[in-house]
């Protein structure tokens, strides 16, 4: 976490929210924060023209990402001219007439960012402190979510909650997905639980995106899985290049008895549309050559499986 610096008497301070009301490009973005919120914006407005500055706290660049993976990405932003300050801290911030001066310490030093925005993006908290469900008797974690089993009981039976306030992964299609495990409370089969929905895709749009499904190799191999991996440039891939974006990197973890697929991890263009198919094979538990020896129409991106998966 950075120091507890105050930013309420700041002019230039925004969040994710309000700096999309903005409509003037700024000079220079400095982001507070470089995890996926922080990230996704850092490309957005790099490729609108903006100078962009992301302050990192700790020193693992993307930590819960495959660390091949991440070190790709970061690779790919700085060249794209996103400045990455790591193991950084905010000291102070001021105004300066129409600017916010930030004084941050880094590893080299300190130093003073001159910005016309800051965005705020140090993660979010569920907005659940006004319903005082400690009067309720309702449990709450550590880091402020409702305490949930998996039929999103509470530690009430008859009081339930679902979507971001239970501190789980913060996309739309989790809270779909909550309403089946309702769904199936309320119609008494209690067949649909969080144990049971599998593995979770998601995608971090940056550009090209980066999505990704199940384990990474750090945590296959620390789990005792013994896996094979293949990693391929996206420039492998024909429609890369008629979509005048070859960048990024593919990889995938397989197990080697079973042939299923444990993760896999893709960095380019299309990839939250790849990375579907993926996950319906490993909850189905397809065995990886299904995919690897099917036909796709040409030239489309998941047409690189054949490929990607041909190299294990």
């Amino acid at each position: 976490m950075f120091s507890k610096v105050s930013l309420s008497n700041v002019s230039f301070v925004y969040t994710s929210e309000t700096l999309m009301d903005e409509k003037k490009l700024p000079r220079h973005l400095v982001i507070l924060g470089a995890g996926y919120i922080g990230l996704e914006f850092a490309s957005y407005y790099n490729n609108f023209g903006a100078r962009v500055t992301v302050i990192q706290k700790g020193s693992v660049f993307l930590p819960k990402e495959d660390r091949e993976m991440a070190a790709a990405v970061k690779e790919h932003l700085e060249k794209q001219g996103i400045r990455i300050l790591e193991e950084a801290d905010v000291l102070r911030v001021e105004d300066e007439k129409e600017e916010a001066l930030i004084h941050v310490k880094t590893k080299n030093g300190e130093e003073i960012l001159h910005a016309d925005v800051l965005l705020a993006a140090t993660g979010r908290q569920p907005n659940v402190s006004s319903l005082a469900l400690e009067k309720a008797g309702v449990e709450m974690t550590p880091r402020g979510a409702v305490k949930v089993d998996s039929s999103l009981h509470t530690s009430k039976p008859h009081i339930m909650a679902a979507g971001d306030v239970t501190g789980g992964m913060q996309f739309t299609y989790i809270s779909l997905d909550d309403f089946r495990i309702l769904k199936s409370n309320f119609n008494g089969d209690l067949k649909r639980t969080t144990e049971n929905r599998g593995p979770v895709p998601y995608a971090l749009f940056l550009d090209p995106p980066l999505a990704r499904v199940g384990m990474t190799e750090e945590e296959a191999r620390a789990s005792g899985w013994k896996v094979l991996t293949a990693s391929m440039p996206a420039a492998a891939i024909p429609k890369a290049h008629v979509l005048k974006n070859p960048s990024g990197l593919l990889k995938v973890i397989v197990d080697e008895e079973s042939g299923l697929i444990l993760g896999a991890h893709f960095f380019c263009l299309e990839s939250y549309e790849m990375i579907n198919l993926v996950r319906l094979a490993m909850d189905r538990k397809i065995p990886y050559s299904v995919l690897r020896d099917s036909i796709y129409t040409h030239p489309t991106m998941t047409e690189g499986l054949n490929d990607l998966l041909g190299m294990l």
